[in-house]
């Protein structure tokens, strides 16, 4: 009985032993760390430059009110798209090689087709291989074969990194003069000028709020489109009114900032949202004939 249960003890730590080497596997060598692109993480990068052939470079830089474009504006970025290039900037990185000056023009890398800084250090970015399509990235006296994911998120013209926001995310409007009416904030009451007794106090606020949270679909330099009218947007802090232009379009509503040279291009569904006081209707008259309560004659006791 004894030795049966050695017996069984010893198959039991030999097949703990067995597992134990499988899963360990002593000897074996580690597999290499996977290259990157970069070896720069996200949170330590601070600035941020793309120049794209043949079109103008941007440059971004990180701040304590968030990512802001220095060239070619003054203005803020948009967050969303600075993360989409934090997000990938270590690439996918499949084979790596020293570069040969002679040999950049066959990579697609003399001239290259896009050039990017991160603080300062330069990536180039070339042509793409034939059989996986990964592209050719030159930093330092390397070319790597990376994914082409980050290439097309930084191939757009520079106004592409605009924040899209008409106005600043803190912005606290205090008054706002549209082509037919003007509103001015008196204490925590809205003024309309002129007056009208069928715009509430419900639809000036409204439309103050959708102002507050306007975004475009896109930005761009502004364009040939005739001034239609112009909008001025008093914010608390003083300073002078933020003021949009009105541009003709067929297909948008087009505001324009001559002060930035940037037009903001927004749905045209939102004209009614931001440039119209309307006042409420009253609820529609139903056309359904009125109904009378029904009587049910009374139950009659029973004899």
């Amino acid at each position: 009985m004894k030795s049966r249960l050695w017996l069984n003890l010893a198959l039991l730590i030999t097949i703990v032993i067995l597992a134990a080497i499988v899963y360990f596997k002593p000897g074996a060598k580690k597999p290499p760390p996977p290259q990157l692109l970069t070896n720069l993480q996200a949170a330590d990068i601070k600035s941020i430059k793309i120049e794209p052939a043949n079109m103008p470079a941007v440059e971004l830089t990180r701040t304590d009110k968030g990512w802001q474009m220095v060239t070619p504006l003054k203005i803020p970025a948009d967050e969303f798209l600075v993360k989409t290039i934090l997000d990938n900037i270590h690439g996918d990185v499949s084979d790596s090689f020293k570069a040969k000056p002679a040999d950049l023009a066959q990579y697609g890398l003399d001239p290259p087709a896009l050039r990017l800084w991160l603080n300062g250090t330069e990536f180039d970015f070339g042509g793409t291989e034939p059989i996986h399509n990964n592209r050719y990235v030159k930093t330092g006296d390397e070319i790597r074969l990376a994914g082409n994911l980050l290439f097309y998120r930084l191939n757009h013209q520079s106004l592409w990194w605009a924040n899209r926001r008409l106005l600043p995310n803190d912005a606290h409007i205090t008054g706002l003069q549209l082509p037919d009416a003007t509103l001015t904030l008196k204490g925590a009451v809205w003024q309309l000028s002129p007056t009208n007794p069928a715009i509430t106090s419900d639809a000036i606020q409204t439309l103050v709020d959708n102002w507050k949270n306007a975004q475009a679909i896109s930005t761009d330099k502004i364009g040939d489109g005739k001034s239609q009218g112009e909008v001025a947007i008093e914010l608390a802090g003083g300073g002078q009114p933020l003021r949009f232009a009105i541009l003709s379009d067929p297909n948008y509503l087009v505001l324009a900032r001559p002060d930035l040279g940037l037009e903001y291009q927004l749905d045209s569904g939102q004209r009614a949202d931001l440039l119209e006081l309307k006042p409420e209707k009253a609820p529609a008259a139903s056309n359904k004939p009125a109904q009378l309560p029904s009587h049910k004659p009374e139950d009659k006791p029973l004899h």
